[in-house]
């Protein structure tokens, strides 16, 4: 019995005394290892994962999984080919007479034509005050007409558009593919198979004219506070608070949150849209079509929508492509057609990354329309000569009637909305396509990185068990054979009283080193200040917030005091915020009541590594090009950006500078700059440095002015995303990087286990002492 009582003191006290992650010793040794290796692995493996998407074996032929499109099976009756050519010329001839040296859409014209073809004409009048032009107004009209279907009461409706270009716009006019829509609305006015409302709808001013007429066909006020009244901002008009127009008045502009876009309202409408193709078609003759697919934001139409353009511009003999694949060429070698997959994927993450759609079927998904455009390419077109052109065989209005025809009456046959295909995809050729679940694996090895990154620094805070494996089994086996000795002296006693007597200095002394042994335990534990953590932390995220909002205050003062155009304004008055900011953030560290130490600092490297992977997940899901490209610039940062300590070498100084170098030239502002330099300088090589540097800064200076009015008028998340989440992050990276601490905790348990720990030799005194 006293044997047995003895060894569960013995079992206690040994408990007490082995630390509690005896058990995850070995995992994080080896984490601390490998964990380095292992992100660089993840690294190279997401981008040799992305470039193998490309690859036959890899990715799926297109298919149709809505059944009721029933594509290709129709006779085709379309015989407007004359009546397109005579709308052409009429057409062409109205504007050389009238509007020649106008931007002015001939809305008269239109309206005739479209009454004497006997459909339901409206126009739309819609307004845009100018977010950053002090005061500008720009003002458009739209027309349209509605084909009542005679089977259905007007439920639901496609829509046929084309946007109005005058002769002196510099992009390719549209002359030819509203004449192609005039002439299929008379075909189509006496068919008696149309089960959905048509409308033909012709917008002016671009995607201007689009957003404002499909924001009224929904019925969005301007003083509706359900889309983008500032750039991201929540505050909605008529909400309690602080009204900062009535404390600084003379500065309402400040806080005058209405929409820059008033919509107006439709006098006619249909049912619900359940689809919409877009004409961009300048001449009568062409070589081949090119399908535009993205939208606002990346978004995508059904891709069921897509395979239905691709196969019925095939049947009907129209030569069609999307980016670098033509479906007329094939490749003798898979090396070639891997290579050409890859930029044709290549070139649809440049289109989505900047979330600007690029036609006017962008506008439609954020409705849950899905659209796509049809743009007719010539042998000179800008976008460059394909392979192969001399062969092709030009296309006409009769056989992009027939592809016209097919597409909208496959499109009648839908019993529901597209749901049954992908919304989210990559196109790898016309007939090729990578699913979300293949091209994601890709983002989530870079997002795994910074996650496995993130647990090292985590169990590196931790107490260091390496050293400290040999010593606390010698201890443990001197303290129990104390205690053994001791009990065994007990044995000796029969009477309970002498016994308790002889054990009462035993159980206080046990006391004393449970109390050793919890102290040394708090002084192993990760401590860090909450306040300073979370403080710096969302003092960081409310300058992004600011710099978000800031383009009107920049471009008020550009224009007030320095008599400067608000693009000129809103750029320097960026440039000086980010050399603020670079200034300034390190020594913000400074102002909290305590300095952070070391804990401090690895806990914002944790917090930022957690932040950057989840808002790279969050982002890709819907946007994937956009996410991947941010987890690609960033990880490598990630990766190497780790606490300053004050005891660095020289060879030590030197990386860190280097990894200060590469943290301004990731500063997004800095980047956007620089990329924009390096590729005014492939498109001009022949210029020199200087007109070079200046070109590459006007072309910056554009591309953040219209990502700013993009994300006040259509909702773009572009630059909100580059404020509020690539810039906090990029500022806590600067921080780290040039902020020094004192690793003493590190240094602390170090030596505390080279010695075999403090908290050891205070046990073994104490027991030393109770043997005595």
């Amino acid at each position: 019995m006293r044997r047995s009582t003895s060894n569960s003191n013995i079992q206690y006290e040994m408990g007490l005394l082995s630390d509690p992650e005896y058990g995850s010793v070995k995992w994080v040794k080896v984490l601390k290892k490998i964990h380095f290796p292992l992100c660089f692995l993840c690294y190279i493996g997401s981008i040799v994962w992305f470039f193998m998407l490309a690859h036959r074996e890899f990715n799926n032929e297109t298919y149709f999984s809505e059944n009721a499109l029933l594509p290709g099976l129709v006779t085709n009756e379309f015989n407007g080919e004359h009546s397109a050519n005579k709308f052409f010329t009429e057409f062409t001839q109205e504007l050389e007479d009238k509007y020649d040296d106008s931007n002015e859409m001939p809305v008269p014209w239109l309206v005739g034509k479209m009454s004497q073809l006997g459909l339901e004409v409206y126009t739309h009048n819609f307004s845009l005050n100018y977010p950053l032009g002090q005061g500008q107004t720009y003002k458009g009209t739209n027309v349209y007409g509605i084909l009542r279907a005679p089977r259905t009461s007007s439920l639901e409706a496609l829509v046929v558009t084309a946007p109005y270009r005058s002769l002196s716009n510099h992009q390719k006019g549209t002359t030819a593919g509203i004449a192609l829509m005039l002439a299929f609305a008379q075909f189509a006015r006496p068919q008696k198979y149309w089960a959905k409302d048509i409308i033909f709808l012709i917008t002016e001013h671009e995607q201007l004219g689009m957003q404002a007429w499909l924001e009224a066909y929904h019925g969005l006020k301007r003083e509706s506070p359900s889309f983008y009244s500032t750039l991201g901002s929540f505050w909605q008009p008529g909400a309690s608070g602080l009204d900062l127009g009535k404390l600084t008045k003379g500065y309402e502009w400040i806080t005058d949150h209405s929409k820059c876009l008033d919509p107006g309202v439709l006098k006619g409408r249909s049912g619900s849209i359940q689809a919409a193709i877009n004409l961009e078609f300048h001449t009568p003759k062409f070589k081949y079509i090119e399908v535009k697919v993205e939208g606002l934001n990346g978004q995508l139409p059904n891709l069921d929508l897509v395979n239905l353009v691709h196969k019925l511009c095939l049947k009907s003999g129209i030569h069609h492509s999307y980016k670098n694949s033509y479906s007329w060429t094939r490749k003798p070698h898979h090396m070639d057609e891997w290579v050409n997959n890859i930029w044709t994927m290549l070139g649809m993450v440049s289109t989505q990354i900047a979330g600007v759609p690029n036609g006017n079927h962008g506008l439609f998904h954020r409705f849950g329309i899905e659209a796509v455009t049809l743009e007719g390419r010539e042998s000179n077109d800008p976008a460059g000569d394909p392979p192969r052109m001399h062969t092709l065989v030009p296309g006409n209005f009769f056989r992009l009637g027939i592809a016209l025809e097919s597409i909208l009456r496959s499109l009648n046959n839908l019993l529901e909305r597209f749901h049954q295909s992908y919304f989210f995809y990559m196109l790898a050729a016309t007939n090729r396509f990578i699913s979300i679940g293949q091209y994601m694996p890709s983002l989530c090895l870079l997002c795994g990185a910074m996650l496995i990154h993130a647990l090292c620094l985590w169990v590196s805070l931790q107490r260091d068990e390496e050293p400290m494996e040999s010593e606390p089994d010698e201890n443990l086996t001197e303290m129990a054979e104390i205690f053994e000795n001791t009990d065994q002296d007990g044995d000796m006693n029969t009477d309970n009283q002498e016994k308790e007597k002889e054990n009462e200095p035993i159980i206080k002394r046990k006391r004393e080193i449970s109390e050793i042994i919890v102290t040394e335990k708090k002084k192993l534990e990760v401590n860090f200040s909450i306040v300073n953590v979370g403080g710096n932390y969302l003092f960081v995220h409310v300058l992004g917030y600011a710099v978000m909002n800031s383009p009107l205050i920049f471009s008020k003062i550009g224009a007030t005091y320095f008599n400067q155009p608000s693009e000129v304004s809103v750029y320097y008055g960026l440039i000086s915020v980010s050399v603020f900011l670079i200034i300034f953030t390190p020594f913000l560290l400074r102002f909290w009541s305590t300095p952070l130490s070391f804990e401090d600092m690895s806990m914002i490297n944790i917090l930022l590594l957690i932040e950057l992977s989840t808002a790279c997940l969050a982002i890709g899901m819907h946007n994937f090009p956009l996410g991947l490209s941010i987890a690609v610039l960033y990880t490598p940062l990630a990766l190497l950006v780790g606490v300053v300590a004050d005891d660095r070498g020289r060879r030590s100084a030197i990386a860190l500078l280097l990894k200060r170098l590469l943290c301004l030239v990731l500063q997004p502002l800095f980047a956007v700059s620089v990329a924009l330099i390096l590729y005014s300088r492939v498109l001009f090589p022949e210029e020199a440095i200087l007109s070079m540097l200046g070109r590459g800064r006007d072309a910056a200076m554009q591309a953040v002015m219209f990502s700013i009015v993009d994300s006040m008028i259509y909702g773009n998340w572009l630059f909100n995303v580059g404020t509020t989440i690539i810039l906090p992050t990029w500022i806590l990276f600067w921080q780290i990087l040039c902020s020094r601490v004192k690793e003493n905790v590190n240094q602390e348990r170090s030596e505390n286990a080279r010695s075999g720990g403090k908290g050891s030799r205070n046990v073994r005194n104490v027991a030393n002492s109770d043997v005595g």
